[in-house]
């Protein structure tokens, strides 16, 4: 994952951005938006292949997004399109863009404000636009309709990354001769690998070295008059062999009842799949996803690991995915008050210092704290300095899947199966039998989303999963009424919500059931008085309750994520530890996405990571005989 900076860029008088570094413009004086859609879209011809494509989604790949003026026009243009042909089989738009020097948000502002006939479609992407972090941001607009994945980092390094066909390609960027490093046989070739048969091409350009490098990597490529006063452009088609399209599944059952199935779900039914959802208790969210109020934000590292990269990805697309739902009239309480994490050890101390010396992550994620700071943000006095997560928070999970659940019921293409507890699968004829304790249920495909339980049937009996029970205390403190932000230390502590703070949690590797144990609420105030050096606000603290469950991880603390083999449409969602808030709305795209066969908003690299498949060696992860 490569340390990013944002562009440099100055405006001219009339309002056009020009990059610094380039010695370029973003888009002509002479009409950005007719550019495009003269260069892009009309070069591709589009919107008129969209009536006619034969899958449910559209993929384009840009290169460049600069200020975005190519996927708005797009966006709107596919927008205009569904309510043209409401019942077009393509009825949803990929737009993977990627870019090594990403405008900061101020930058962006400006740039768009030029663009007065968008001024909707510029407010809705400003108001999504990521932080500046490497990887990839999906974005989601329309009702999920238009996805853009925006690929921050180098085009070089990003473009082997994507695994998914596309099906058009906008060749932009700077020109040749101002940005060399980018024009390289190699992009060529990458771009030739992701096109599938009949996939077209357009560039602004005309270069000798592009038209050659296009034709040495496979595509046939036409010169066209160019827009406006430029006298030739690019245009190029990829001919290679049609592949037999496989169809994704029209169904698939979740065994699982906590926020990864309730995740997958959504994600699932919002491409028009069928599911099925089979929860082993009378209502979701009644075991790991129970608790009132879950701290959210990522655990990022001082060195540039897999590790961070998805934290980071999946922290900052968790807070627009329950934004996006809470905006969609889905009740349930969270608050992005932020996070303040004290270092309370000395290891705590010397992880953050050095998080904090290298400076890989923007200050809006993350910066340092002294202990004054850290109080007059937090509320109360604190003792300790820390790290400060300003877009962080907490939410309720069981509020949120209830809500969910309610919503996934109106649609028609869903039903659930509630105190229905599967104890047996086995795969025959390509169908999956699941057998419960009453009768047998059918599937084509069969995705395991069962938390702690992940492990306990014989094709994933090997997994090397821990269980690990924690119990997190509710506590009644009016002292504490003023904390605004969470508290994190070796435990952590909520601002109230109805009256009471969530303080937790406890970690016990040998438990066996998941009881409400007295010893363990003070074993939970016990560690708050350690950690925070005994505050006086905290010492009329009175239990009002607990909440238990058992949490899963691996071994190398990463979830598992995808399929356990290429033929049996077993797939696997799990091993989230205390992270499944954040994690599983991510996560649960990336698995719809594999199972739609549709573009991934994860790198090859981090797919493999969590693929269950790492540990196929070890567990021999497949049907018994």
């Amino acid at each position: 994952m490569p340390e990013l900076t944002h562009a440099k860029i100055h405006f001219n008088d009339q309002g056009i951005p020009f990059a610094s570094d380039f010695d370029d413009v973003y888009f002509s004086d002479g009409g950005g938006m007719a550019e495009t859609d003269y260069v892009f879209l009309k070069q591709n011809a589009l919107p008129q292949r969209w009536q006619t494509h034969p899958q449910s989604a559209f993929h384009i790949i840009e290169t460049g997004f600069g200020t975005g003026a190519n996927f708005l026009l797009t966006w709107l243009r596919f927008r205009q399109y569904r309510r043209q042909y409401p019942k077009a089989h393509c009825q949803r738009l990929y737009f993977s863009s990627v870019e090594k020097y990403p405008l900061s948000h101020a930058d962006l502002t400006r740039a768009l404000a030029t663009h007065s006939e968008l001024s909707e479609l510029c407010q809705l992407l400003l108001d999504a636009y990521p932080l500046c972090v490497a990887g990839c941001h999906r974005l989601s607009f329309d009702q999920d309709t238009v996805l853009l994945d925006l690929w921050f980092g180098d085009v070089e390094s990003v473009l082997p990354q994507l695994v998914a066909p596309c099906d058009a390609i906008y060749l932009d960027g700077f020109a040749p001769s101002k940005n060399p490093d980018m024009w390289q046989q190699s992009l060529f070739n990458q771009l030739a690998r992701l096109s599938q048969a009949g996939c077209s091409v357009s560039t602004f350009t005309a270069a000798g070295l592009v038209k050659r490098g296009l034709q040495q990597a496979g595509f046939t490529v036409t010169k066209v008059k160019g827009f406006g006063r430029k006298r030739e452009m690019l245009t190029a088609l990829m001919h290679k062999p049609v592949t037999k399209t496989v169809l994704p599944h029209s169904e698939v059952t979740i065994i699982g009842g906590g926020i990864a199935s309730i995740c997958t779900a959504l994600a699932l039914t919002q491409r028009g799949i069928a599911v099925h959802l089979l929860c082993e208790d009378a209502e979701v969210a009644s075991q790991a996803s129970q608790n009132r109020q879950g701290a959210v934000y990522p655990n990022l590292h001082a060195n540039l690991t897999d590790d961070s990269q998805l934290h980071a990805q999946a922290f900052l697309y968790a807070r627009l995915f329950y934004q996006r739902w809470q905006q969609q009239g889905l009740d349930f309480a969270m608050d992005w008050c932020g996070v303040v994490h004290l270092a309370s050890t000395v290891q705590l101390q010397q992880r953050q210092d050095k998080l904090i010396s290298k400076a890989l992550w923007p200050r809006e994620l993350v910066h340092a704290v002294d202990a004054d700071t850290a109080s007059a943000i937090a509320g109360l006095e604190l003792l300790l300095n820390g790290i400060y997560y300003p877009l962080a928070g907490w939410l309720n999970p069981q509020q949120f899947c209830r809500q969910a659940l309610h919503y996934l019921q109106q649609q028609s293409s869903f039903k659930v199966s509630l105190a229905c507890q599967i104890h047996h699968i086995k795969r025959q004829n390509n169908i999956w039998l699941l057998h419960s304790n009453s009768d047998i249920k059918t599937t084509e495909s069969l995705v395991l989303a069962c938390g702690s339980k992940l492990a306990m049937f014989s094709q994933t009996a090997t997994l090397p999963l821990n269980k690990i029970r924690g119990q997190v205390s509710h506590v009644q403190n009016s002292a504490m009424a003023p904390l605004k932000t969470v508290l994190c230390h070796k435990g952590y502590i909520t601002p109230q919500w109805q009256g009471l703070h969530c303080v937790g949690a406890t970690f016990d590797r040998n438990a066996t059931e998941a009881f409400i144990y007295d010893a363990d609420n003070a074993e939970n105030l016990q560690l708050v008085n350690e950690q925070l050096q005994q505050p006086t606000w905290f010492s009329s603290s009175t239990i009002d309750g607990a909440a238990a469950a058992f949490r899963a991880t691996l071994p190398d603390r990463l979830p598992l994520l995808g399929q356990t083999n290429a033929q049996d449409n077993l797939y696997l969602i799990g091993g989230l530890g205390a992270r499944g808030i954040m994690l599983s709305p991510l996560l649960a795209e990336a698995l719809a996405c594999q199972i739609c066969q549709e573009p991934l908003p994860l790198s090859q690299q981090l797919c493999q990571r969590l693929s269950p498949l790492r540990f196929q060696a070890e567990t021999d992860i497949q049907e018994p005989a």
